[in-house]
């Protein structure tokens, strides 16, 4: 349970509400199942993503938005992943390095 709702009253039970969801969303998942959002015929890719009360939930790799934060809008997939931007992260290399983003100026 986070510090700041440690005092609020009934949070302890909204929290555990919230782990056992979530658990059970990991455990979905864990045998490798893709995602596919409700009826949409995309599938893709899962990456855990942060979710309420700071559980780790699956999610679209990609991170399309799921309307709501809906833990029952995603599904286990046992297609191939069809989502082209799953698809173009996983077969991107990791960067081996961060770009500057804002060039120091060339002092004279």
């Amino acid at each position: 349970m986070d510090d700041d709702t440690a005092d609020v009253p009934g949070s302890a039970g909204v929290h555990q509400a919230l782990a056992a969801i979530a658990a059970a969303a990991r455990a979905a998942y864990a045998d490798g199942a893709n995602l596919r959002v409700r009826s949409s015929g995309i599938v893709h890719d899962v990456a855990m993503t942060t979710w309420l009360g700071g559980e780790r939930m699956p999610g679209p790799a990609c991170m399309v938005g799921v309307s709501g934060w809906d833990p029952g809008a995603a599904h286990p997939h046992r297609g191939p992943v069809t989502c082209r931007r799953c698809l173009k992260l996983k077969d991107s290399p990791p960067a081996s390095e961060q770009m500057e983003l804002f060039p120091a100026a060339e002092e004279a």
